[in-house]
Parts: structure tokens; C-alpha cells; sequence
């Protein structure tokens, strides 16, 4: 498989086939994010935030055929949100017609003292019910960088950074200030099933990414070691229980504060494919693994053809067994998303431009899934005001 559009010099050019579409309702907005629903729907994600007092989380979806995107939907709007360029929301589908929401609502005054809200629609997103909590904590600590997957019997699972351990500490010295990974399993009525820890001390403020491999679901992040090495690891269900944490690869990069950069992870049948940036040695890289037994090991990592990237990855897997991988780049001194199918055997086509974006924190994360034989990207446009941008990019045999 081939991308289906002229490919690029190294002289900063765009391609003059990607499809864009027009923004859904106002043009304002940011933290966009796209998912295929179970029964195959394209839908985009975003809020609206005005003057950082009122924040609304939209829903659409896309007509395909006309090239446009649905009314919006508005799933859970709040005056006291915690809206942040790097930790956003995102649309989980599972069972036969229900769909789950996640948004960030401040617990207390600290900055960083907020609640993940959960929200549930039993009816494909048209109807959405009173947001839970899906940490039973109740400190005033971060618990953020959401991931969801869908898994069996109508229940789907729900990841995140968890910080309460900063909040126990005040009372028990032996306890260290360290954020953890957590997760829950939840059903369509928002029921807690249960709630796990994943890892006891991790990077404080890297998104997390979660996926559902043959053998059960899969989850990566940005880990923290006690001399501040901060590789990308990744847990797995398996038997009912989780197991323990293993590097997706050591790049031995040592740093003194959260690169806030995380992993991003594709199944497909038994292939598994994590995409991740590193600044080890001070060399930014973006680097794609590969495994082809249910992420139980991971292959050697392959980089893509990048510039100077600054990271901010996703990934898709093909049905070949290729993947699709996106990420922030600096070419010429323009920053630019880009796109790069990688072979599981390191064999690479030509990566190619998408758009100039910008390498401010309002620029966000870009965001792809695939459908079919075409990848959807979104992303947000830090201009004067912010507005969410989505294009379509062909692919071929």
C-alpha cells in the first residue's frame, strides 16, 4: 500500500490532494480528536472553551459521501473545567451502541487538582448521562491523560495518570510524591467493575495510549525510573490480572522534568505497533516498534525519515501490517505534520507533508484513525483564535 499523492522534497511543500473538510458548527475551538465508532461512523471531538469560564465537549459526525460534518452534539459542557493543550478528551465506542466521553473538571483551587469525568451514551452519542468518576481516591491531586479501549461484554477501559499519591504523602513521610498509572473497567450504565494500578511511579504529565490485542488490551506510556529515565513501557491484561511493566524499548533517556511527548499504540489480529519520541544524547528521534505476538515482544525500533521532530505521534495499523505515523516536525523552520508508512521489516515509503502547524502547546496534538482505504487527520490552528482543521489523505495499493 502506497500513499496516493505526489511525494516530497526536502523543500517544505504541501500536498495538493489531501482533502480538507470544513470545520462542524463554529470555528472555534482545540483539542480535537477522531474515532471510528463500532458500527464503522467517523466521529470528531473538540471543546469549545470562552474566556476559560465555560467549556463545551462537541461531538459530529462525518458524512463521507458530501464531504461534511454533521450538527454538533454537545456532550457535557462546566465552568470549571481543566482545559489543557496536551491532556484532552476523547470518544471511546463499545458494545452495540454506547460510547463513552472523558473530560477533566477542577476538584479544588490548586492548578492541578482536577477529576476525570466519564460520561456515557447508551444511544450512539445522541443522548449522554450525568458524569462519574472513575477514581475512588477523592484526593484534590492531577488524575488525567485519559485512554480508553473497548473490551469484552459491553465494557470498555478507561486509563489514566493518577496523583494521589502526592496527597497521601502530606500525611505519611514514608510515602513519595510520585504519579502512578491506574485504570478501570467500566459497563454501559458507568458501573466501576473494578480499578487497578498499572505502575507506581511515572512520568507526571505524558498521555497514555491503550489498544485491544488478540490476548486482551495493551497499554504504553512514558515510564519514570529512580535516575530519571524516562522510556516508553507498557503493560498487559492478561488471565485477569495485569502484568508487570516492561520497556517497549530502552533509549536510556535521562531527563529532569516530564517531556510531555507520549506513545501512541495500533493493533491489528496479532500485530501491535507503538510509535514514540525520544531526546536521548539530545537527538530528537521518532521511532515505530513493532510485535507480532500480541505485544508479548517487541522487535527492534525503526525511525522515520524525520527533520528535527518535536513528537506529539499517533499511529494506525494497515491491513497489510504496515503503519501509519504521524508527528510534529521542523523543517526550515517551519513546523509540519507529517505522515510515514513503515513495514514491520524497516522498509519505509517516502514520508510526506500534510500541513504547517506550529510548535506552540495551543497547537496541540494531531490526531489520525483509518477507515477503509483513506487516513483522517485533526488538528488544531493556533492563529489568532483556535480552530480545529480536518483533512483526508487517499491511500492506495
Amino acid at each position: 500500500m502506497v500513499i496516493f499523492i505526489a511525494l516530497v522534497s526536502c523543500e517544505t511543500k504541501f500536498e495538493e490532494n489531501i482533502v480538507q473538510f470544513d470545520n462542524p458548527g463554529s470555528l472555534l475551538g482545540s483539542e480535537p480528536n477522531l474515532h471510528v465508532t463500532q458500527d464503522g461512523r467517523i466521529v470528531l471531538s473538540w471543546i469549545q472553551a470562552i474566556d476559560n469560564k465555560n467549556s463545551k465537549l462537541f461531538l459530529s459526525t462525518l458524512d463521507e459521501k458530501k464531504r461534511t460534518w454533521s450538527d454538533p452534539i454537545l456532550i457535557a459542557e462546566g465552568s470549571d473545567w481543566f482545559v489543557n493543550w496536551a491532556d484532552f478528551p476523547s470518544i471511546t465506542s463499545f458494545g452495540d451502541n454506547s460510547m463513552a466521553a472523558h473530560y477533566l473538571d477542577k476538584s479544588a483551587d490548586d492548578t492541578y487538582a482536577y477529576n476525570v469525568k466519564l460520561t456515557i451514551s447508551n444511544d450512539n452519542g445522541v443522548t449522554w448521562n450525568n458524569a462519574i468518576i472513575p477514581h475512588r481516591d477523592g484526593t484534590n491531586t492531577e488524575h488525567g491523560f485519559v485512554s480508553k479501549v473497548a473490551i469484552q461484554d459491553d465494557k470498555f477501559l478507561s486509563v489514566w495518570l493518577d496523583g494521589r499519591k502526592y496527597a497521601y504523602s502530606e500525611q505519611d513521610s514514608l510515602i513519595a510524591k510520585e504519579m502512578t498509572l491506574r485504570s478501570a473497567i467500566l459497563d454501559t450504565n458507568g458501573e466501576l467493575i473494578s480499578e487497578y494500578e498499572l505502575d507506581d511511579r511515572v512520568c507526571d504529565c505524558c498521555q497514555t495510549d491503550s489498544a485491544m490485542t488478540e490476548k486482551g488490551p495493551i497499554v504504553v506510556y512514558r515510564d519514570r525510573s529512580g535516575k530519571e529515565v524516562r522510556d516508553i513501557y507498557y503493560v498487559r491484561f492478561m488471565d485477569s490480572e495485569w502484568t508487570d511493566p516492561k520497556p517497549v524499548y530502552s533509549d536510556g533517556w535521562s531527563i529532569f522534568g516530564c517531556p510531555v511527548n507520549g506513545p501512541a499504540i495500533a493493533t491489528f489480529e496479532n500485530t501491535a505497533a507503538v510509535a514514540w519520541f525520544t531526546n536521548a544524547n539530545d537527538i530528537p528521534k521518532v521511532k515505530v516498534s513493532f510485535s507480532d505476538n500480541n505485544g508479548e515482544l517487541f522487535n527492534a525500533p525503526i525511525e522515520v525519515d524525520h527533520f528535527k521532530p518535536s513528537g506529539r505521534v499517533d499511529i494506525e495499523l494497515l491491513k497489510d501490517g504496515s503503519a501509519l505515523v504521524s508527528w510534529l516536525d521542523n523543517i526550515e523552520g517551519m513546523a509540519v505534520i507529517r505522515l510515514q508508512r513503515i513495514n514491520a521489516d524497516g522498509s519505509k515509503d517516502s514520508a510526506i507533508n500534510v500541513s504547517e502547524s506550529s510548535e506552540s502547546r495551543s497547537s496541540g496534538f494531531p490526531r489520525m484513525i483509518i477507515k477503509n482505504d483513506d487516513a483522517y487527520l485533526t488538528w488544531t490552528n493556533s492563529g489568532d483564535t483556535l480552530t480545529v482543521k480536518t483533512a483526508k489523505v487517499h491511500l492506495k495499493d
